[in-house]
């Protein structure tokens, strides 16, 4: 998974950048865009699941996986109507950033790193209740951008855990060897 992870990388940064360098021409196709992604998320958290084994764990990935899918559909589908795209975008925002913002209290409480990622999904969740609330071409403009940002910090988030997770079995194994001697 490691050589998939790092493809993935590169993929989403090359992805926020293009969209920090076009995101005036992408807002008026933001329901192409954004179901899309909607799709790509559900199918890679679908084969993921599959390849692990866990699709039909207690978290029920298969149905999650299918909904998103249903959602990413509705966004194609009323793609013409930024006001219907930035209801559903806004409704799909709040339920993904709620299971990473319970992932990241997880996180922090196990010691782990977590708070950037709790702050930044307390932040997605605040703009898309804005969104719901005032739907908007300003504001789907808004969240083309916010898009761009968080491809970036869930490639930074990721590889941060990762490198503070090999700290601290660096620092376990050191300790264990210190112990030893």
């Amino acid at each position: 998974m490691q050589k998939w992870q790092i493809s993935k990388a590169v993929l989403y940064l090359v992805a926020a950048i293009l969209i920090f360098i076009f995101n005036q021409s992408i807002t008026p196709y933001a329901g192409i865009l954004v179901g899309a992604v909607v799709c790509v998320y559900a199918f890679e958290e679908l084969i993921v699941s599959a390849v692990n084994k866990k699709l039909f764990s207690d978290t029920f990935h298969l149905f999650d996986g299918i909904a998103q899918i249903l959602i990413g559909v509705i966004l194609f589908l009323v793609s013409y109507d930024i006001i219907k795209v930035c209801l559903v975008w806004g409704v799909w925002s709040v339920l993904r950033e709620s299971k990473e913002l319970a992932v990241a209290v997880k996180s922090v409480i196990t010691k782990r790193l977590g708070f950037l990622s709790a702050i930044e999904s307390v932040v997605v969740i605040v703009l898309s209740f804005m969104m719901i609330l005032e739907p908007s071409e300003h504001h789907a403009h808004l969240h083309v951008i916010l898009l761009g940002v968080e491809l970036i910090t869930v490639v930074l988030f990721y590889f941060m855990e990762r490198f503070i997770d090999g700290k601290r079995a660096g620092n376990s194994e050191n300790k264990k060897e210190e112990l030893t001697l």
